[in-house]
């Protein structure tokens, strides 16, 4: 049995027991995970169907039908065309899938186009959101995902070694953005987590910001937030560095994080609750003098999507599990003066913590 013909077994389970009777992914990470075959979401509809059964039905354009034939030649399959159009299809995977309803679909990914036409020819009462019953699918990685995700976090941090080993002061977010992008492509990244956020100085102070024309000067704070892509999975690593040199106040907020970081890192353990993780790292920074500066949880999972299940934050009373993956990323944030966040790719191991981010967690003066 092929490892996506396991994985689809593992789905058909997790839809039985949620009580449904099939469910529709779309091109995206579920829909690679399920048949290993990567599809642009793009105007044409393309939908992949298993029942809770195990049984595999798909509706795509003909455009794809070599590529999806030769992948998956066993799925009861609707082509249309460009020409025709989807309505046809559409009916017919409706008659196809009468008897497995409900019909779960993607409730964070599936775009209204598609929802409208399976409500057109279902009922909306029989589509129900499958993302919760879904969660646990990709929960735990799989050694070719952790293996894949080791690779991307190697080209990240040579990346950065370069962009930091250059020198940052007198040149601007989008310059650096750019050197850090180029870097990546050329230790063999295949394309980039997301666009990486490079901010200076009091920009900083915005876990999100937008990336800009600021020059970096002696005495700032540069956060730097991205993550390669290689394989099927993504880094996403965060590190603060200065330029020129730090003020006594600004190593202080510095030293702050670095500790929650680190508690953070030690909470990881098979069995403990993911929250736990977040508490013992939170707890620093609810201690420190700066607890008015924190402005998110510790952190996420972290794989085929750079932000997906679990949430690392206190409520999550879910027991961490040898195999998962997910980010310690505390930070403190002071309006218009610094934000400083220092973020690592963990996983759970069945002895503790196998931390894949080895970059410095020391305070860095950057030229």
């Amino acid at each position: 049995m092929s490892i996506f013909a396991t994985r689809r077994t593992r789905a058909a389970k997790l839809l039985k027991k949620a009580g449904l009777g099939a469910a529709a992914f779309v091109p995206g990470p579920n829909f690679a995970y399920l048949t290993g075959v990567h599809l642009h979401l793009m105007e044409r509809p393309t939908l992949f169907v298993l029942t809770a059964e195990g049984d595999i039905f798909a509706m795509m354009p003909a455009l794809e039908r070599q590529k999806w034939g030769d992948a998956l030649p066993e799925a009861e399959t609707i082509y249309w065309t460009d020409e025709d159009g989807p309505e046809a299809a559409f009916t017919a995977l409706a008659d196809t899938l009468g008897p497995s309803l409900p019909l779960g679909v993607e409730g964070l990914r599936m775009r209204a186009s598609e929802y409208r036409a399976l409500a057109g020819h279902l009922g909306a009462d029989a589509l129900v959101d499958a993302d919760p019953a879904l969660a646990e699918l990709r929960l735990v990685k799989d050694a070719e995902e952790i293996a894949q995700l080791r690779r991307a976090v190697e080209i990240s941090e040579q990346a950065l070694g370069e962009v930091f080993d250059a020198g940052v002061g007198g040149r601007t977010g989008h310059d650096i953005a750019g050197r850090l992008k180029a870097a990546m492509l050329a230790h063999g990244a295949i394309g980039f987590a997301f666009e990486p956020i490079v901010l200076s100085g009091g920009e900083a102070a915005n876990p999100h910001g937008d990336v800009s024309d600021r020059v970096v000067s002696p005495g700032d704070p540069l956060l730097i937030d991205f993550g390669a892509s290689w394989g099927d999975m993504h880094a996403d690593i965060t590190r603060t560095a200065f330029c020129g040199h730090a003020s006594d106040a600004h190593a202080a907020v510095y030293d702050t994080v670095r500790e929650a970081n680190a508690r953070g890192r030690d909470a990881v353990r098979s069995g403990a609750p993911v929250g736990a993780v977040d508490d013992a790292a939170t707890g620093v920074l609810e201690a420190s003098p700066f607890s008015d500066l924190i402005l998110h949880k510790t952190g996420h999972g972290l794989g085929r999507e750079v932000h997906e299940v679990p949430p690392v934050m206190r409520k999550n009373g879910d027991p961490q599990r040898a195999g998962m993956v997910f980010t310690i990323e505390p930070g403190l944030y002071r309006a218009g003066d610094i934000g400083v966040r220092i973020e690592d790719d963990v996983v759970v191991t069945d002895t503790g913590c196998d931390c894949l981010t080895s970059f410095t967690r020391e305070l860095v003066i950057l030229d």
